[in-house]
């Protein structure tokens, strides 16, 4: 049976593995380099440690209090970080200076001036992960079937996400009833933004 509760601090270094596996920084070698870096921490280190502090954080886009965890059969298999697009742009501007160094060496300049993702009257989805042993399952169903019982609550009619054109997730996104609204620019890489109604 799958169990959706919110996030408690104690999770944050298995959110901060969620965004970053969102982010599909895995799959991208120069950021991640086997060499160590000052110190002897590598550079995946020094990103799970800087994405575990943002999460730890109460006001931060990625903070344990924006998230939700999916357990299965009592082990956690998923995450997904949703927030109010009223507050997007506050706990954004709280975050990305913290992560500017890693975002500049991942993502190029520029990024810093980059569209808003969501605003009022949305709910945004923005990381959602599932655990691989935990794929196929219904575990990402399950989160955003979550998402949109928290959209409702809030009073928002609105959803979005943003996800690149090649990202297989689309399938499950159109299927749970988003669909595509226009192409967005995040961190300098063309995303599109899809939309769908709680």
């Amino acid at each position: 049976m799958i169990r959706i509760r919110r996030a408690e601090i104690s999770d944050a270094t298995y959110i901060a593995e969620g965004i970053f596996s969102a982010f599909l920084l895995e799959e991208n070698a120069i950021l991640l380099g086997s060499d160590a870096g000052e110190g002897g921490v590598s550079l995946r280190e020094k990103w799970m440690e800087t994405l575990t502090d943002v999460c730890v954080q109460a006001n931060t886009h990625y903070s344990y209090r924006n998230t939700f965890i999916a357990e299965l059969d009592g082990e956690i298999a998923g995450m997904m970080i949703a927030v109010d697009g009223k507050n997007y742009r506050f706990q954004r501007e709280n975050m990305y200076p913290q992560l500017k160094e890693l975002f500049d060496m991942a993502f190029g300049k520029g990024w810093e001036d980059m569209e808003d993702e969501a605003k009022a009257g949305e709910y945004y989805i923005d990381s959602l992960s599932v655990s691989l042993p935990y794929r196929n399952k219904g575990v990402g169903t399950a989160l955003i079937t979550h998402a949109k019982q928290q959209a409702k609550a809030l009073g928002t009619e609105r959803l979005t996400l943003a996800v690149e054109p090649m990202n297989s997730a689309k399938t499950l996104y159109q299927r749970m009833g988003f669909w595509y609204e226009r192409e967005i620019t995040i961190f300098n890489e063309v995303y599109h933004l899809y939309v769908a109604t709680a």
